[in-house]
């Protein structure tokens, strides 16, 4: 492996390493958020420490998807749904993340209802995400594999 190769891999990773800390750090708001629900279960931690392991994943298997090499056979038309997907899923994440920590700073009232859909809209950007990272994982994969 050429030097140049070696780095660039390296940049990439340390990239990804960064967008999964900024995923840590959306999931750390609606933690906080849900926690003023004042539901037991989310006041725990252990279910801040879910949460941040679910924003590290989604946000480095979503957010950076591989490029889709040229495709000699096969359909195609799923590669644009799963981009779809990425970008629908980092856009609720970081946008529920965003307003969480708005809330959270301003030390905003709102209801435990508004609260409680923060956490569901930001959970669907993070599975949305981890889905669609792990499905434009898989494809490439499976080119690869029949090249």
């Amino acid at each position: 492996m050429s030097d140049g190769l070696l780095i660039l891999r390296l940049a990439q990773i340390v990239a990804r390493l960064g967008l999964a800390m900024t995923g840590a750090v959306g999931a750390t708001f609606v933690a906080a958020l849900l926690m003023r629900a004042e539901l037991p279960w989310f006041d725990t931690v252990e279910f801040t420490v879910l949460l941040i392991v679910l924003g590290m994943i989604g946000a480095y298997l979503g957010i950076d998807l591989p490029r889709w090499p040229q495709l000699r056979a096969g359909p195609v038309h799923r590669s644009p749904l799963i981009g779809l997907a990425s970008a629908t899923g980092t856009f609720l994440a970081a946008g529920s993340g965003l307003l969480a920590l708005y809330a959270f700073v301003v030390d905003e009232t709102s209801d435990p209802a508004g609260n409680l859909l923060f956490g569901a809209t930001w959970m669907l950007g993070v599975c949305l995400q981890i889905g669609a990272g792990l499905a434009g994982r898989r494809r490439v994969a499976e080119v690869n594999d029949r090249s």
